[in-house]
């Protein structure tokens, strides 16, 4: 993602709000321009985090807005109407069984899982952004989920979009709000920083509106890691469209 300075309109325009909302958010320190000739200008990247961290806290009410905001933003991005997260699971980049005793070796770990998708084309450049991304803010949530993620997301550097998913029977420090170890990792990897955010705003959803980490924890083989995502996602979805 480049590292684009928005005007006030495109900076609207991207997070799918209106221009009177970026003021808004400017003025309560949520956002931060920086000023060009007396005009502000925002960071796409801040921009992109900001978001990210708001779809990581996944409050019901706030999972809610942000999963119907995030899929307009790009026409090719998932449709947020349908089940879609399971078209971007592969077997390969699945494990309920990691070891891993340090958040160092555990983000190693998930790297390695992710190289295995074959849409990796620097693993060293990866595992760096997901060490860069920790750094900024864990993304450890209460409850012993964490949903680690780069801040950027290129073509260049991840082919194809695909999840990971990872459980750590013991748990690891992950610095999830409650000080608790973390147990389950579910890890988007997207080529495009919009549908990094559909697929975001998704599983946050699914975890604050469904009991889908207690139905993984309970799978026991890669096969049924994905059939749980996809039962669950569907089953949702589903219940959404009666409403």
């Amino acid at each position: 993602m480049p590292h684009t300075h928005l005007s006030l309109e495109e900076a609207a325009d991207y997070l799918h709000v209106s221009v009177e909302e970026i003021g808004r958010l400017s003025r309560q320190g949520e956002i931060q321009p920086v000023y060009v000739r007396n005009q502000p200008r925002f960071g796409k990247r801040e921009l992109h985090d900001w978001l990210s961290q708001k779809l990581l806290g996944h409050k019901s009410d706030q999972a809610a807005q942000m999963h119907n905001v995030a899929p307009t933003l790009q026409e090719q991005a998932p449709d947020r109407d349908r089940p879609f997260l399971s078209q971007y699971l592969h077997p390969a980049t699945v494990n309920p069984d990691l070891f891993a005793k340090t958040r160092s070796r555990l983000l190693r770990d998930l790297v390695n899982l992710a190289v295995k998708s074959n849409h990796i084309s620097d693993e060293v450049e990866y595992h760096k952004l997901l060490e860069e991304r920790e750094e900024l803010c864990p993304t450890g949530l209460v409850g012993g989920v964490a949903i680690p993620h780069s801040r950027i997301h290129d073509e260049y550097l991840i082919m194809e979009s695909f999840l990971v998913i990872a459980r750590v029977p013991d748990g690891v420090p992950f610095g999830a709000p409650d000080g608790k170890l973390t147990d389950l990792f579910i890890m988007p990897c997207a080529h495009d920083d919009r549908i990094h955010l559909c697929m975001l705003a998704r599983i946050a959803l699914l975890l604050n509106k469904t009991s889908l980490a207690d139905f993984l924890r309970a799978c026991d083989t890669v096969d049924e890691i994905i059939d749980t995502m996809q039962t669950v996602e569907v089953e949702f979805m589903e219940a959404q469209m009666r409403k």
